[in-house]
């Protein structure tokens, strides 16, 4: 089976996820812990299946000026290990400009994806999205 998640880091994470042999779609949003515990058990338990995928953070000088925070970039180091170390692929990593350019919340609407008020699980989804249509996995 393959399996591929998609997140969009930070403090509150967007996960989306889709079995390509059935089409089971699950998306949410989850804070710092619990995204740690999700990718930990999904990489730990679907090895060979899991692809990972997740926008890149860029620190910017603005970015900088207003945060100090690294919940994205520590959860980028997290999974890019637990991708190393359990599905022996990389991280995937897309620029939040790819997948808003390719796809749209219309288009997560069409496809039964959208999940209203949950800003982060739809750009999850758009980075899932894009991932899967690149590879041939969906159409």
């Amino acid at each position: 089976m393959t399996w591929v998640m998609a997140l969009d880091p930070g403090k509150t994470t967007g996960i989306a996820s889709l079995r390509i042999e059935d089409g089971e779609f699950v998306s949410t949003q989850a804070n710092f812990d619990e995204t740690v515990s999700i990718v930990q058990k999904a990489a730990t338990t679907n090895r060979e299946e899991l692809t990972l995928v997740s926008e890149s953070f860029i620190i910017t000088q603005q970015t900088a000026k207003n945060t100090q925070a690294t919940w994205s970039l520590e959860l980028i180091g997290f999974c890019r290990a637990m991708a190393r170390m359990h599905t022996g692929r990389d991280l995937v990593l897309q620029a939040p400009s790819q997948a808003k350019r390719f796809s749209s919340d219309e288009r997560l609407k069409i496809m039964g994806w959208y999940v209203p008020g949950q800003g982060h699980a739809n750009d999850a989804a758009l980075h899932l999205m894009l991932l899967c249509v690149s590879r041939g996995l969906i159409d």
